[in-house]
């Protein structure tokens, strides 16, 4: 990923979410799959605007701006990812896989079905056919957690399938188009925070320390 790129912006709009572009290339990363999309800036004409949000609708990538872009479209701007939410969001979508895998590794009754991976409202869902099911305790867990994160484990993708694949360390692949960190080293600071079991569902709540401690 490079933070910056050049494209050519085609078209200008407003929808109930605001005004928007769409490029001729993205490299920003829209909304989807329970995490949030990078933001970033354009500077066109002499002009820096902000890129707010970034959503995939009817098959277009609408990047949304804090004003009117219309009078640019045609011309090539040059724009640039916040580096920072970029990693942050990452790091966040990273972690829950991980999560999904150890408890899916340790608790096999239980199955990862849905990720949320927004800044400080992060948890991952899971269900079982037994509402009998033991599950981790916080503790447990955030050894685990602690383990995979010194082992260093290189974050693989494979970009030649029909769909994205991502690997962590020796957990099995899964299909996946979100960001990730490069390595389990990257996500220091990660820990569990609550832990909920109601009938056939399991809640695991995470964040992570903005120091990385």
């Amino acid at each position: 990923m490079h933070s910056c790129f050049e494209s050519k912006i085609m078209s200008s709009s407003r929808d109930e979410q605001g005004c928007f572009i769409i490029l001729e290339r993205t490299e920003f990363y829209p909304q989807g799959g329970g995490q949030p999309s990078d933001r970033g800036t354009l500077e066109v004409s002499g002009a820096k605007i902000a890129i707010q949000k970034v959503k995939s609708i009817e098959e277009k990538i609408r990047h949304y701006t804090d004003q009117d872009c219309s009078e640019w479209v045609g011309q090539i701007g040059k724009f640039e990812l916040d580096p920072q939410t970029r990693f942050l969001h990452s790091k966040l979508h990273t972690s829950g896989h991980l999560i999904g895998h150890l408890v899916e590794q340790k608790f096999p009754q239980w199955r990862a079905m849905k990720g949320h991976h927004f800044p400080k409202e992060c948890y991952v869902e899971f269900s079982s056919h037994n509402g009998l099911s033991s599950s981790p305790s916080v503790e447990l867990l955030n050894q685990n957690i602690l383990e995979v994160i010194e082992s260093r484990a290189e974050i693989q993708t494979q970009n030649d399938q029909p769909i994205r694949m991502v690997r962590i360390g020796e957990f099995p692949f899964a299909a996946c188009g979100g960001t990730h960190v490069k390595n389990t080293q990257e996500l220091q600071g990660l820990f569990v925070s609550k832990i909920k079991v109601k009938n056939n569902s399991l809640k695991i709540y995470y964040g992570v320390s903005l120091d990385g401690t």
